[in-house]
């Protein structure tokens, strides 16, 4: 099986095993919007809340998109950053590559990835936050029946252009997330594994660490993120954010400094099994199909 294809079987699969945590953390990060009404939840009402009314199918609304956006996404990320961490450390081997070096790597995998993937990110996160507007009465029914109904729509009403609304936070967002996932989880196993050896428990213990690093990175972006691309018009036409240093900066002034960070605890919920099931399973595929672990 090619590396690439690899790659993308683990990350759809930790996708749909952790995606009920992952629409909880983004209706999380919506709450505090100009457009939001009803109190505010944590992540146990959060999710609780979606399952009563929108039932349990509501904790998967944006599942097709969020998988699709793997394929290109994970595809290129966990391979690029190999290539591209080698580029960066000149004559120096891959394993002896400096922190400056994977950090590097890490920020352009991912943003590169993410730059390819960013419609099936913008449908994602809209399929996800349109069961709080219709239990709000503010939409009578979803907007988008599905992936390629969604597309057809936004084509038509926004252009082409329409699916890069939010592109630059998404992408921000990306790169932090891999300068703390992949420059992590690469700088981690190089430590854990001389104790351990490269076997099930360094995948392990390098996934735990990856994860959390990765939420704490990225989180800020992400609010950012996933408000820029969920919102919609005011009364007087304009658009509540502008970019992402304006979504932060209004944030902070009616929300508080920490609002920064809402939906952290379920951003590493998600991202903690994500990085387990993802690096630990695709550390195996690597050492089955004889190309050996990750290095």
């Amino acid at each position: 099986m090619h590396q690439a294809n690899r790659s993308c079987v683990c990350a759809v699969y930790s996708q749909g095993v952790t995606f009920p945590i992952d629409i909880t953390k983004t209706r999380l990060q919506l709450q505090g919007q100009a457009d939001f009404t009803g109190s505010k939840l944590g992540f146990g009402g959060m999710a609780m809340n979606i399952a009563k009314t929108e039932g349990i199918g509501g904790l998967y609304a944006g599942c097709t998109p969020a998988v699709a956006r793997h394929i290109p996404y994970t595809g290129f990320r966990a391979i690029g950053y190999e290539y591209i961490r080698a580029f960066f450390c000149g004559d120096k081997p891959k394993d002896q590559a400096p922190l400056l070096a994977k950090m590097a790597a890490g920020m352009s995998a991912g943003g590169i990835g993410q730059a390819i993937a960013v419609p099936c990110d913008l449908i994602k996160v809209r399929m996800q936050g349109d069961g709080r507007l219709v239990a709000a009465g503010k939409l009578d029914k979803p907007r988008y029946t599905g992936l390629f109904d969604a597309f057809t729509k936004i084509k038509a009403a926004e252009g082409m252009g329409g699916f890069y609304a939010g592109c630059w936070p998404a992408i921000q967002r990306a790169a932090l997330v891999n300068l703390g996932e992949l420059t992590t989880y690469d700088t981690a196993k190089k430590s854990i594994v001389v104790y351990t050896g490269d076997n099930l428990l360094c995948h392990l213990c390098s996934a735990i660490c990856s994860g959390f690093v990765a939420s704490l990175c990225s989180t800020p972006a992400d609010v950012a993120k996933s408000r820029i691309m969920a919102q919609t018009a005011l009364p007087d036409g304009t658009m509540p954010y502008s970019g992402t240093l304006d979504c932060w900066r209004k944030v902070v002034a009616n929300e508080g400094p920490l609002a920064l960070y809402k939906g952290f605890m379920p951003g590493w919920l998600r991202l903690g099994p994500w990085q387990l099931v993802f690096w630990c399973s695709y550390e195996q595929l690597r050492i089955l199909s004889g190309l050996g672990g990750f290095k």
